[in-house]
């Protein structure tokens, strides 16, 4: 049973700034991001920060821990009833029908489930994934944020407000209490980006959301005749094959360094460094509907592509296939000579693109 102490705390936060106290007390509310929980169970209540406290509806906590809050017109005040309800169940995001409460705080999963904020979102999605992904940087609520928003991009992106730089659908799922965003969840969203949305998690903003991106590669006509091409082949590996066999027949390996950008180089037969060689194939590929990761090795100072076909993650080195047409760089499962680098984040990636695709 909670404390009293905790209850009242809750309900003198909850009273104290109902109506407009806070906006009239000139303080600035932000939703909370830490993880609230019932006797060590997740629940969901919407929470605001406010001057470095937590403030919850009354309803809310009534709903959660067993007591009714209801508003009486003939004396204008509130009326708590305690033990006048059941407190709901958790709103754990994956609930099998039989079980109770009380068996599943027994109970140790096999891989806990998330917090939504509601039951609409709250699919938890990283139970479809490779669970040897996860890890301190990267834990499964970042997860679940990013796979929605990949999902979900085109509609994120449309509610996307630029001057705020807000997404104002983005998935409600916040990391838990203690967990910072990290450099490995920025690399995240820079690799789920590249066609038509960026992805983007910040401190202030702990979730993964979308926004617009504008290529003005692909508006090229040449260029958009070649993804058009692509789309009309049945399968992955041939849209895949037709892209990379049209980058090699219009790309020459720039040896004396006379580059220009891979758009520009496709349309006059001109050339291209390894860069060159890779963006032209995320971008044509994932406009044309595949999974497309572009890597490197720093060490080795190049850049590659993997892409998702038949079922596999497939390695696709078109500069080294396109100069010695070595059938080892083409759609292969491993790179002959090189190991990509930040494995954790390409395989965290891939797993958001396609679940289970790591195992």
């Amino acid at each position: 049973m909670l404390k009293k102490e905790f209850i009242a705390g809750m309900v003198t936060g909850a009273i104290a700034f109902g109506g407009t106290g806070a906006a009239a007390a000139g303080l600035l509310a932000q939703p909370s991001m830490q993880g609230i929980y019932v006797n060590g169970q997740p629940v969901y209540c919407t929470a605001y920060a406010i001057s470095g406290n937590n403030y919850v509806r009354l309803r809310d906590i009534g709903q959660v821990v067993g007591f009714a809050v209801s508003y009486d017109a003939a004396t204008d005040s509130v009326q708590i009833r305690t033990g006048a309800q059941q407190a709901v169940q958790p709103a754990a995001a994956m609930i099998p029908t039989a079980t109770t409460v009380s068996q599943r705080t027994a109970e140790t999963p096999a891989q806990p489930a998330v917090t939504p904020k509601s039951q609409s979102s709250g699919r938890d999605y990283s139970q479809d994934a490779n669970p040897a992904i996860f890890t301190a940087d990267l834990p499964r609520e970042f997860y679940n944020s990013a796979r929605h928003a990949y999902l979900n991009a085109e509609e994120m992106a449309a509610a996307f407000d630029r001057d705020l730089r807000k997404a104002d659908t983005s998935l409600p799922i916040f990391l838990p209490d203690g967990v910072t965003v990290t450099a490995k969840m920025k690399n995240v969203c820079s690799e789920l980006g590249g066609v038509f949305y960026n992805y983007e998690i910040t401190e202030n903003s702990p979730y993964v959301y979308t926004f617009p991106r504008t290529d003005a590669d692909l508006k090229w006509p040449y260029v958009q005749e070649i993804i058009e091409t692509a789309k009309r082949y049945d399968t992955d590996r041939e849209k895949a094959e037709y892209i990379a066999e049209t980058i090699c027949d219009r790309l020459e390996y720039a040896y004396d360094r006379n580059i220009d950008s891979w758009s520009r180089a496709m349309e006059n037969g001109g050339k291209a460094v390894c860069s060159g060689y890779s963006a032209a194939f995320q971008r044509m590929g994932r406009a044309a509907g595949l999974d497309v990761l572009t890597v490197g090795s720093a060490a080795g100072n190049h850049a590659w592509n993997l892409v998702y076909c038949d079922d596999e993650w497939l390695t696709v080195d078109l500069t080294h296939y396109d100069t010695s047409h070595n059938e080892a760089n083409w759609f292969q499962p491993e790179h002959p000579k090189m190991k990509p680098d930040s494995l954790n984040e390409i395989n965290f990636v891939k797993e958001v693109m396609c679940p289970g695709s790591t195992k």
